[in-house]
C-alpha cells in the first residue's frame, strides 16, 4: 500500500505552511487563501485550513534508510526536537527503524522514520527535503476501530503481520515490505513523544488502493 495523498485540516494554517514552504522546503504545488499541497517523495502533503477546531495529528514520512544521522542534523537546525525519557530519538527494533519526532507551527507531531529494511538508501550525503519518499504513516483515532479496519481491509489492506485487531492499543494497517501505514488507535491514547492524545480528525487518505475518509 502507498499514500499517494494526504489531505488534514488544521489551524496556525499561513504559519504552517510558511512552516513546509520556507523552513522545511517542500515543493509547493498549489496554494490557495486556505488549502496548500506540496510534494512530499512519492506523496501529496495537502493542508486544509479550520482555525476553529485546532486540529492536530500524528504523520511520518519515510527518509533514506541511511540517513538518519544527516536528517537529524538538518532537523535540528530548524526546529527543536522533541524528547521521550529524556532521549530525542527512537530505535524501533521489531521493524528495524530509526525515528525522530517534532511538531509544527499547526501542533501536529511530526516523525522522520529511516526503515532499514524497506526504505532505499541515499547515494549522496547531503541531506534535504528532496530526500523525503513519501508520507508513511497517519494515524487516525477512532471509538469504531473496526469500522475502519473493516473499510481497510475491504480495500485490500491488512492487518500489519495479520496480528488480531486490539481496541486499547495501535494497529498499523499496510504490509511491513511497503513500509506505509494507517495507524489506528483509540481516542485518548498517547501519542509517543508528546503528551498529546489520539482525537477525532477529519482526514483524507488517497491510497493506491482506494480512498478512506473520517469527515
Amino acid at each position: 500500500m502507498k499514500i499517494e495523498q494526504l489531505e488534514i485540516f488544521i489551524s496556525n494554517f499561513k504559519e504552517t505552511v510558511s512552516f513546509y514552504k520556507d523552513m522545511m522546503q517542500f515543493e509547493s504545488l498549489s496554494m490557495t487563501s486556505k488549502t496548500a499541497s506540496f510534494q512530499a517523495g512519492e506523496s501529496i502533503f495537502t493542508i486544509h485550513q479550520n482555525e476553529e477546531d485546532r486540529y492536530y495529528y500524528h504523520f511520518a514520512f519515510n527518509i533514506p534508510a541511511n540517513f538518519f544521522k544527516q536528517a537529524k542534523a538538518w532537523i535540528k537546525e530548524r526546529v527543536p526536537l522533541l524528547t521521550e525519557d529524556g532521549v530525542d530519538e527512537v530505535d524501533f527494533k521489531y521493524v528495524k527503524a530509526n525515528a525522530l519526532y517534532f511538531e509544527d507551527p499547526a501542533g501536529n507531531i511530526v516523525e522522520f522514520i529511516a526503515r532499514r529494511e524497506t526504505s532505499p538508501p541515499a547515494t549522496d550525503s547531503i541531506f534535504s527535503s528532496k530526500h523525503i519518499l513519501g508520507v508513511s504513516e497517519i494515524g487516525i483515532s477512532a471509538n469504531e476501530i473496526k469500522h475502519y479496519a473493516d473499510q481497510l481491509i475491504e480495500m485490500g489492506i491488512p492487518q500489519r503481520d495479520n496480528r488480531p485487531l486490539s481496541n486499547k492499543n495501535l494497529n498499523f494497517m499496510g504490509e511491513y515490505e511497503d513500509g506505509v501505514f494507517i495507524i489506528l488507535g483509540p481516542i485518548g491514547r498517547r501519542w509517543l513523544f508528546s503528551h498529546k492524545t489520539g482525537m477525532d480528525t477529519p482526514v483524507i487518505i488517497k491510497t493506491n488502493r482506494g480512498t478512506i475518509k473520517n469527515l
